[in-house]
């Protein structure tokens, strides 16, 4: 068995796709709107696991405690910290505590905890 996708229930697409595009570097592999609403999946090829962003009107949406989505840097962890802060994110300070690797963590655009690390 193989997991396909994740699905997160998103308050603002565009702010969504944004965010996972200009800074997790993954690309929107379908798009569609089925009448009540968006979805867009996401990843870094239509191979691997997706993110699947639903932003409905009059659905709950994506609310978590004790989650953290973690993404393996391919750049410099300070140019990619800075990026966030562009965007207009607070990202934390870049940690290091042996034995895991640099990261810094950053909430996306409805509050998920997204951890970024070499």
């Amino acid at each position: 068995m193989k997991l396909s996708y994740i699905t997160f229930m998103v308050r603002d697409m565009k702010k969504t796709v944004d965010f996972y595009e200009k800074v997790a570097g993954l690309h929107v592999i379908r798009q569609f709107n089925p009448g009540k609403g968006e979805i867009t999946f996401m990843a870094n090829s239509a191979d691997e696991i997706m993110l699947e962003f639903i932003q409905f009107e009059n659905v709950e949406k994506v609310s978590v405690k004790g989650m953290v989505m973690s993404f393996k840097a391919e750049e410099d962890l300070e140019c990619l910290r800075e990026r966030t802060i562009e965007l207009g994110c607070d990202p934390t300070d870049i940690i290091e505590e042996g034995p895991k690797p640099k990261y810094f963590r950053v909430n996306d655009p409805d509050g998920m905890v997204i951890e970024f690390s070499v």
